[in-house]
Order: structure tokens, then C-alpha cells, then sequence
């Protein structure tokens, strides 16, 4: 029975020293006396969780109720692989330095180990490192352009997120520039004439710069609008009387224009303005029956205006005055 006892001795170290050579009989490693598993360190989540940096500083919080005639190794993993690894401090609060990033999301663990294993994981932290430097993209005016007017909106494109400044070159004078949470840009332009150029910088959420430079040029327009009336000059006696209102109409290069819009407004001196709309034809537009009507009071100035909207956008205003007498 002696030998029996000895054997049972010797077979119980055995397993001992199987499973870690200095576990208690049935404790669990990464556990205390009590089976309960090491607490996990806390990651305190840092000021910047997207950044293009290729390490971040992550501040740990010691875990309370460890014993301390242990020594304890904390563990910081990225991705499921171990990144770090150190003797635990005894502040309350310390700092891991240098955790290495990939590109993209890093799922961040930290974990205690003593003389019998692993203890349990933190809360998983996700830090995303984009290197990736935003476009930006303008779509108005297009590429290779030419405009006509002294104003002009530039339109166009970055990273939703980021931000844009815009500076002409000329100058050296920013130009007020508002963007949209996703990315859309828009700045009012005051364009001289020749080439203008803009340079266009933008800034994502992680840190990461682009810039452009282009060119818009603007040349003399040759856009002309002329308005005529039949007549100018109206006596109470002959009203009520028609007359007719033309536009002639040429755009930036010079040529008549089909398809222009075209508003004639009639303003008498005392009365509520009238207006008539058509489409330019071969560069000509008219108001055929233009009324000037016996009012209350039709004695005075008449006015009446054009506003012409050509096909690129451009708008021309011309106007005439009538006399009733």
C-alpha cells in the first residue's frame, strides 16, 4: 500500500508539472487561487482614434485586487497578434509607447500573464491608420475651359471629411471656400482677365495633405444684348397703344444665339410691373404686343427691361425708357 501511495504522489506531480509545473491541482491558468481569471488592464480610448501615424501611445489602468507578491507581464495585442510586452508597472496609470498600427483597423486587446498563463482580454479599442492623401477633384468650370464673366463658382470634390483652402496664386489672398461633410466644395470667384491661378489644398481627418493647381481663364466676351422699342415717346391722347420690344442677341464669341431665355419686363410709373417670356431665335427675340394701356395715371417714365440667360449661363440685362406725355 506504501508503493501505491508514492505512485499516486508521484503520478499527481506529474500533472502538475504537465500543466505548468506550478498550477495548484484544478486552478486554471491565467487564474488565481480561486479559478476566477486575471482582470484585463483597461485601455483608456485616446484623443485621436484615426490617424496616418504608424505607432500610437495607448494609457493603461492597472487592474486592481492583483496580489502583490506576484510578478505580472501585461500583454498588448493588434489583431490578434502580440505588439507588446512588459513587466506590469505599479502605477495606477502608465503608458504604453510606440503600439505599432497597420493600414487600416487595428483591433487593440490588452491582457495580464502570470506564472500560470493568460488572463482575460480587455474591451477590444479600433484605431484606424489611413495613409491615404485625399483627391480633389473640380468639376466647374471644366478642365480646359474658357469663361467669359468676371464671376465664376468653382465646384468640386474632395474626401468626406476633409478640408479645403483655396489661395490665388496672383495674389497670394485666400478665397472663402465652403465644404460639405461629404466633400463637396463651392467658392465664389472674382476672375481677371487672362489665366487665374488656384491653388487647392485639402486635409483629411487622419492628417493626410493633397494639392492642386489649375487655371481658369477668362477671356473678353463678346456677348452683347440690345434692346429697341418702336417707340419712345407716347402721348395720353394716343392710348391705349401697341408696340413692339426687340432683343438682339450675341454670345461670348460673338454669334447670334438660339435658345436663349429671354424676360421683358413693363414697369409704368404707377402700376404693377408686367412681364412676357420667349426664346431667342437666330439672335432675335421681341414682345410683339407691348400694351401701354391707359392707367389711373400713365404720365410719366416707363420702363422697360430684358434679361437674356445664354446657354452657358451667362446673363445680359439691357433697358429702355418710354415717355407719356
Amino acid at each position: 500500500m506504501g508503493l501505491a501511495f508514492a505512485l499516486l504522489v508521484l503520478a499527481g506531480g506529474a500533472i502538475v508539472f504537465a500543466g505548468g509545473g506550478l498550477n495548484a491541482p484544478g486552478q486554471k491558468p491565467g487564474s488565481n487561487a480561486s479559478g476566477v481569471p486575471l482582470p484585463a488592464p483597461q485601455i483608456l480610448t485616446p484623443a485621436v482614434v484615426l490617424t496616418r501615424a504608424a505607432a500610437v501611445d495607448l494609457t493603461l489602468v492597472r487592474p486592481s485586487g492583483l496580489d502583490p507578491a506576484v510578478t505580472y507581464t501585461v500583454r498588448i495585442t493588434v489583431n490578434g497578434t502580440t505588439a507588446w510586452e512588459r513587466p506590469l508597472p505599479q502605477q495606477e496609470q502608465f503608458i504604453v509607447a510606440d503600439v505599432p498600427l497597420s493600414e487600416g483597423e487595428n483591433s487593440v486587446r490588452a491582457a495580464l500573464l502570470d506564472h500560470a498563463g493568460l488572463g482575460a482580454p480587455s474591451a477590444s479599442l479600433t484605431i484606424t491608420r489611413d495613409t491615404t492623401a485625399p483627391v480633389i477633384r473640380v468639376t466647374r468650370p471644366e478642365p480646359g475651359a474658357t469663361v467669359y464673366g468676371e464671376e465664376d463658382t468653382l465646384r468640386g470634390r474632395t474626401e468626406a471629411g476633409a478640408t479645403i483652402a483655396i489661395t490665388d496664386v496672383a495674389t497670394g489672398a485666400a478665397v472663402t471656400a465652403s465644404v460639405d461633410a461629404d466633400g463637396r466644395f463651392t467658392a465664389d470667384l472674382t476672375l481677371a482677365l487672362g489665366d487665374n491661378q488656384l491653388q487647392l489644398s485639402s486635409r483629411d481627418p487622419a492628417g493626410n495633405e493633397a494639392s492642386a493647381r489649375i487655371t481658369i481663364t477668362r477671356a473678353s466676351s463678346l456677348a452683347v444684348l440690345t434692346l429697341t422699342v418702336s417707340d419712345d415717346q407716347l402721348k395720353v391722347a394716343d392710348l391705349p397703344q401697341k408696340l413692339e420690344a426687340t432683343a438682339i442677341i450675341a454670345d461670348e464669341n460673338g454669334h447670334p444665339v438660339d435658345g436663349a431665355q429671354v424676360t421683358f419686363s413693363l414697369s409704368p410709373p404707377n402700376a404693377t410691373t408686367l412681364t412676357y417670356r420667349t426664346l431667342s431665335v437666330a439672335g432675335k427675340a421681341s414682345w410683339p404686343d407691348l400694351e401701354i394701356a391707359s392707367a389711373d395715371d400713365p404720365v410719366g417714365s416707363w420702363l422697360v427691361t430684358v434679361l437674356a440667360v445664354l446657354p452657358s449661363g451667362t446673363e445680359l440685362r439691357a433697358n429702355k425708357s418710354l415717355s407719356v406725355r
